[in-house]
């Protein structure tokens, strides 16, 4: 007897591997923090204490060593987990940072070591940069891995207390190269804005351009409803992704809690942990 419901589960297969094709592209890694990761991924202009961890520029704000690790599970599906694993300490005029994110299973997998740090260039302009090393496996011997070095810039201006703009390049040199395997490390350039609307209500928006795809928008909202607990909600596009999130700081300790949801793929949980010294 024919199984019916076959054609159905092999179209909604091939519609799922259509829309998680531009999530997955290689080396493209999620900022792991909760605390973005609820406001739709939207980190660029974010500045506090874990952001850190994936924003480099926010480096030069630093006033203490912070340890921090994020866990992420895409879709809740078999080999798509990442773990990070990062600490900052503010060195000399700025603060210096190591990270590790790592993708994937023996089938396939993905790491990321960075090295990073952060300067102020006056009252409202900070910089930084960062140096990456890539790599990626398999468990095919077949697959030849793949070793890269290359490096990211990011800057952030403040004009006001309640205004902040932040900008990043990764990887920028692939605009110039022709070499078809340094193509498979994405260029990707974001530009972002937050505005502290209220002293508890905090909006920010962002535009991600990878090279060879269409720009991605990000919007999020984070709300400090109860003195140290924040409740936060954002979405992006390409494809639409709806994202909430809730936080707690307390003292020297951070948890943040996200999940992302895809009315295709589902649902995608993350969380991070920091704790400054």
């Amino acid at each position: 007897m024919v199984d019916e419901s076959m054609p159905r589960k092999i179209m909604i297969y091939m519609v799922a591997l259509l829309f998680a094709t531009p999530l997955f592209a290689q080396f493209d890694f999620p900022a792991m923090n909760g605390r973005g990761a609820g406001m739709g991924d939207a980190v660029t202009a974010l500045d506090d204490r874990e952001s850190a961890m994936y924003n480099i520029a926010a480096l030069a704000h630093l006033d203490g060593s912070v340890v921090a690790t994020g866990f992420r599970q895409s879709f809740m599906a078999k080999g798509m987990g990442y773990f990070s694993l990062g600490a900052a300490t503010p060195v000399g005029f700025g603060s210096g940072a190591v990270t590790l994110v790592h993708f994937g299973n023996s089938d396939y997998n993905e790491q990321c070591a960075s090295l990073s740090y952060g300067i102020s260039l006056g009252e409202s302009i900070s910089m930084g940069v960062s140096f990456h090393y890539l790599h990626s496996g398999t468990s095919d011997p077949y697959y030849e891995p793949l070793n890269r070095v290359t490096f990211s810039l990011a800057l952030q201006y403040a004009p006001t207390e309640a205004f902040l703009v932040g900008f990043r390049a990764f990887n920028p040199v692939a605009v110039v190269s022709d070499d078809e395997r340094s193509l498979r490390v994405p260029a990707l350039f974001n530009l972002g804005f937050s505005y502290k609307i209220m002293e508890d209500l905090l909006a920010v928006a962002e535009v991600e351009k990878n090279l060879y795809q269409l720009a991605t928008l990000r919007f999020g909202l984070e709300y400090i409803f109860v003195e140290d607990y924040a409740f936060r909600v954002g979405i992006n596009t390409q494809p639409v992704i709806y994202t909430f999130g809730f936080g707690l700081r307390k003292d020297h300790f951070g948890v943040d809690i996200a999940a992302e949801f895809h009315n295709v793929l589902g649902f995608t949980p993350q969380m991070s942990l920091n704790y400054k010294f």
